[in-house]
């Protein structure tokens, strides 16, 4: 119990904040009470409440029930048999399984958030989850937790100014348009502004990439952008930075 407490010290301290604590995120208990997961096996439980993925972001969070012999660091969960390890699986009602492993997480407190391999498309209902692992401590809840990106890069906040004076993230950018009275422009919008501006033309305006107002469907936390130096679309993390052009309620394109 003292290192458990020892250990939540340090993550807080660290800058590592619990899901609950975020103002912009919404959790889910999937669970209708606790799980054990046996070494070897595999652990398959309804959803105690079906989800479906409505914003752009969508994780995991595992809280595991206090144990004697279990250490969570930020490296993992340590026990006298060796690190635990642990691979989530939500059955769709599309027939798709989709995968979230601790491996890819990060361990706060008592829990770890593992991220999705791919995301679940929106709007396709989760009933079922299967658990297999080794070294697993009881598993108290897993939640969903839902949101949206908050940061475009490490050090930068979501002041929408930051799209005037430099490059911003999607996110961003959506917002910023929005707050103009406007919007981003589409895929084909930007292919036909850069065909009458740039193609054969070096200009400065010619050496950038813009955001369009395109989510990526096979990946959701991407969205495209068209570069100008060649016209091309190009998907690519949304918390990435790129200019931004807004279709303004006088159709005037405003960078």
């Amino acid at each position: 119990m003292k290192n458990i407490r020892t250990v939540l010290c340090c993550l807080l301290l660290c800058g590592l904040s619990l899901p609950a604590a975020a103002a912009d995120y919404s959790r889910t208990p999937l669970l209708a009470g606790p799980v054990s997961v046996k070494n070897d096996s595999v652990a398959e439980v309804a959803l105690s409440t079906p989800v479906s993925r409505r914003q752009e972001m969508a994780q995991l969070y595992i809280e595991f029930a206090e144990s004697p012999g279990y250490s969570v660091t930020r490296d993992g969960i340590s026990t006298p048999r060796g690190l635990a390890s642990l691979v989530v699986t939500l059955s769709g009602d599309d027939g798709w399984r989709y995968t979230a492993d601790i491996a890819n997480g990060s361990f706060q407190a008592n829990g770890v958030m593992p991220k999705f391999v791919m995301l679940p498309p929106r709007g396709v209902r989760l009933r079922r989850m299967t658990l297999r692992g080794m070294n697993v401590p009881p598993i108290k809840q897993v939640y969903w937790v839902e949101g949206r990106e908050k940061l475009s890069a490490p050090g930068t906040d979501e002041d929408l100014s930051n799209c005037e004076r430099r490059r911003c993230g999607w996110r961003e950018a959506m917002d910023y348009c929005a707050s103009r009275g406007g919007r981003l422009l589409s895929i084909a919008e930007l292919k036909l502004m850069y065909a009458k501006e740039c193609a054969g033309k070096d200009l400065e305006v010619c050496r950038t990439d813009y955001w369009s107002s395109a989510e990526y469907a096979p990946f959701p936390r991407k969205a495209w952008y068209v570069d100008f130096r060649d016209g091309e679309a190009v998907p690519v993390l949304k918390t990435r930075l790129a200019d931004v052009r807004c279709l303004v309620p006088k159709g005037d394109a405003a960078r």
